[in-house]
Parts: structure tokens; sequence; C-alpha cells
């Protein structure tokens, strides 16, 4: 089905995670914080959805995430679980699934439908400041990634937003809110032609 490398190390996956992360930075504060509201919130066609719109889906995702992720990795240093030298990274079923879904080398993919709950055409408000929350969430991320590499990341698990069948591994939920943001800042930076 979905086949993801796992010969790379915990400590190589969090390097690459945080590199991303600090290029992310880079180019919203560069190319998009800067942008004029009306830019923001133009719509590139009927139906897709806008820069404001992009990064209140992203926020969404990390107002539910950011404080499991943040428990996770205190329960995961109270149990002592800590990373083995050349801990390989593991992934399971819903990790390698969610990862593929968001990776933006599968951009050209047919579109997924996001749920309601953080679709900014449905259900979701969307705030005046959402590229500045972004900003904030990365740098928030930033800090957490920092605070894994201290513990074993295939051992932690925290339920998705959406089904209580399965849990992420907080390896492979690290990645996919890496790959998911870089698939929508790209997104948000089409949309304003930079």
């Amino acid at each position: 089905m979905f086949h993801i490398k796992n010969t790379m190390t915990q400590s190589e996956l969090l390097d690459r995670l945080e590199s991303d992360l600090n290029e992310l930075l880079k180019q919203v504060r560069t190319r998009v914080a800067d942008q004029p509201r009306e830019v923001l919130l133009r719509h590139p066609s009927l139906g897709r959805w806008n820069t404001q719109e992009c990064f209140a889906h992203l926020n969404a995702q990390f107002d539910y995430f950011l404080p499991r992720i943040e428990l996770a990795l205190h329960k995961a240093k109270a149990r002592r679980w800590l990373p083995a030298p050349a801990h390989e990274r593991q992934s399971n079923w819903l990790g390698r699934r969610a990862i593929h879904a968001v990776d933006p080398a599968n951009l050209p993919q047919k579109p997924r439908r996001s749920p309601k709950a953080i679709d900014p055409l449905k259900l979701l408000k969307v705030r005046e400041n959402e590229v500045k929350v972004f900003l904030i969430n990365i740098e928030l991320m930033l800090r957490l990634l920092r605070q894994a590499r201290e513990v074993d990341i295939n051992m932690p698990t925290i339920k998705p937003m959406r089904w209580n069948v399965s849990s992420f591994l907080l390896g492979d939920l690290l990645e996919y809110l890496v790959l998911h943001s870089k698939r929508h800042t790209l997104q948000a930076q089409a949309t304003i032609g930079v």
C-alpha cells in the first residue's frame, strides 16, 4: 500500500523536520507575512482556499495536536522512554497513510476533502491573523521537536482528530504535521503568486 522508508534513525528524522520547519518559517516570513490583507483574502478560483484559509486549516490542526504532543512528551519523559543510540524510526499504518496523503510530492493526485471541522469553506472560522498564528505554531512545533530528541518517538501515541480506530506514533505525527504544513504553505504561496 503506502511504503515509507524506515531506515532513517530518529535523529535523522528530527533533523530533517527541524530543517523543513526552519525553511517554512523563512518562506512565510519573507513571502507571505508582509502581503496586504486583500492579497491574503483573494480566492484563486471558486471553491479554492485563499491564503488565510490555508493557514486557518493548518492552525486548526495545530490547535488540536500541539497540546497533545506536549502531553505525550511529558508522559514519555516520566516513563523514561529514552531514545537508544542510532534508534530506527518506526511507523504504523495510520502514520504511513496520513504522511502519504499530505506529502507535497503527491500534489498532482486528486485533492482530498478536509473534514468540516477544519475546512475554512465549511465550519472553520478564519481569524484575521492566521499567518501570524501559523508562525507562532511553527515556533512551538520547533520547541517540541527539540524536546522529542529526549524520548523514543516510537513509543508515545496520539489519537487523530477524526477517528478513534488507531493512534499516531509520535514520530509519524510530527512528520505528518510538517509535510502537511509544507503542502498548504505551497498552496497559500500559489494563491498570491509568490
